[in-house]
């Protein structure tokens, strides 16, 4: 998991959105106030230099004057680090909105030096007569060199005397006090779906790392490199599989699985497992260790990046008819169930197995059941689940054939099947090259009578129970 630590990173992330994530700190918003009231005492724009330590939360105060303050201020228009001193003035130009009752922000981030005296002197000029005609603006430059600051300031002074750059826009932001930083963390990790057992990381560790900062951004980047340290380097080091638990059973399948998994990641939610199946063997094993960060269930399926789909008996049952042996295909058609390929992919597709390794993802968990399935698809489905104690296998293969079929990056067919895990003699059911990567998938075929999320949690859990003892991640 990527932590954030500035501000730009979480504009460019899909997954954030980044109004939650502010924390208001009231002295640096009264410092914009000032820097809007100015403008409307001079009767026009100011260039003002945010000054501050670097991951103090320069660029995110900007923001937050503009989130903090929406009945004074425009949203922040960021000028694209990427366009060149020289072009700045004229990017501005073509960008900045037709003046407002509020005030409007613009932002100049990423220039702390440039050996471009010529250039930036016809920058200040250009943008001296921009800001005289414009007092609705206030262009911000994030600056941590107060040499860097100095110069910039005697060379807009020069251009535009005091009105470009008044006494007032030399603002030195403070940041959130240390007292906040740590719900930071915690708005970062609700819009991430994220806890901290999920990373083998404690409250003890946060405090200190809190302690050992100097600023917020530091302390997010030393959470970040925990996170690698923990979780990515393990992952390589120990070349621990990605598991794919598919579960199948009735309809009722999908919202019981929901009850144990996060939407979207498809990833598996360590207290509801064990909140759903506290008395099982594997239950009461997960309990004793999750004393410990370092052996929690959250953090082993972090490391075994454990996610779980599910199909429903119609997808299982033309699934079989395609791809299955001859005398269960046989079987299917005495019960009405034909060869279709079309009926085939259409089931697949539908389900979220087929979802996840598409790319589509599942965005809403419900837990309400959508249309009917037939009486002969619902007998067809318990015909092939009664027998996935001798023929675990074929069914198996013929899921995956399908899926290879839909998903051709799911190369089933050079996958492997029963593999032996070396762990009392435990076997992954098949072991699927999936891109760049390999996923070890475990399948559950559930009747309807145990299609529970209490019997799925104990058996996921004896699963993450003999990996995580076969890759040595957990005490026995």
């Amino acid at each position: 998991m990527k932590i954030p630590t500035r501000f730009e990173h979480i504009l460019g992330d899909e997954r954030l959105s980044s109004t939650p994530l502010i924390v208001r700190v009231p002295q640096d918003m009264k410092k914009f106030e000032i820097l809007r009231r100015t403008t409307e005492i001079q009767g026009g724009g100011i260039l003002a230099f945010l000054s501050g330590s670097s991951g103090c939360g320069k660029t995110t105060s900007a923001w937050s004057a503009s989130i903090n303050m929406a009945d004074r201020f425009e949203s922040v228009l960021p000028v694209p680090a990427t366009v060149p001193l020289r072009e700045i003035s004229s990017w501005l130009e073509g960008n900045i909105p037709a003046p407002t009752k509020k005030s409007l922000l613009v932002l100049l981030d990423g220039r702390e030096a440039s050996d471009d005296t010529v250039g930036l002197r016809q920058f200040m000029a250009s943008l001296n007569q921009l800001l005289r005609g414009r007092q609705d603006v206030i262009v911000v430059w994030p600056t941590t060199s107060d040499e860097w600051k100095q110069e910039l300031i005697s060379m807009a002074r020069t251009v535009g005397g005091n009105s470009l750059t008044p006494k007032s826009a030399d603002v030195t932001i403070s940041g959130p006090p240390k007292s906040s930083w740590n719900d930071v963390l915690e708005r970062l990790f609700i819009q991430l779906d994220q806890r901290l057992e999920d990373l083998g990381l404690s409250s003890d560790y946060t405090e200190e790392s809190i302690a050992n900062s100097d600023t917020v951004g530091e302390f997010l980047g030393a959470v970040r490199d925990e996170i690698a340290e923990r979780v990515d380097m393990v992952q390589i080091s120990q070349d621990l599989p990605e598991i794919l638990f598919v579960v199948t059973s009735t309809s009722a399948v999908v919202g019981e699985a929901n009850r144990l998994r996060r939407a979207g990641t498809m990833v598996l939610k360590a207290e509801e497992l064990v909140g759903y199946s506290p008395r099982s063997e594997a239950g009461k094993w997960w309990q004793e260790r999750n004393s410990s960060p370092q052996h929690h269930l959250a953090y082993v399926i972090s490391l075994f990046r454990a996610k779980l789909v599910t199909m429903t008996p119609s997808s299982v049952v033309y699934a079989i008819a395609e791809y299955g042996p001859e005398d269960m295909r046989s079987a299917l058609r005495e019960k009405g169930i034909g060869k279709s390929p079309a009926n085939a992919d259409t089931t697949f597709k539908s389900t979220d197995f087929s979802k996840y390794i598409n790319g589509s993802g599942v965005n809403e968990l419900t837990s309400t059941t959508k249309g009917k399935t037939s009486d002969t698809v619902l007998d067809s489905f318990a015909f092939i689940q009664g027998s996935s104690a001798s023929r675990h296998k074929v069914i198996n293969q013929a899921i995956c054939a399908i899926a290879e079929k839909n998903v051709p990056d799911f190369s089933a067919s050079t996958g492997r099947f029963e593999v032996d895990l070396g762990e009392q003699d435990t076997y992954a059911d098949a072991v699927i090259p999936f891109g760049e990567r390999e996923l070890h998938m475990e399948f559950h075929h559930l009747s309807d009578a145990h299609c529970k999320a209490a019997s799925i949690a104990a058996y996921i859990m004896k699963k993450l129970r003999v990996y995580s003892n076969h890759y040595n991640i957990t005490p026995r």
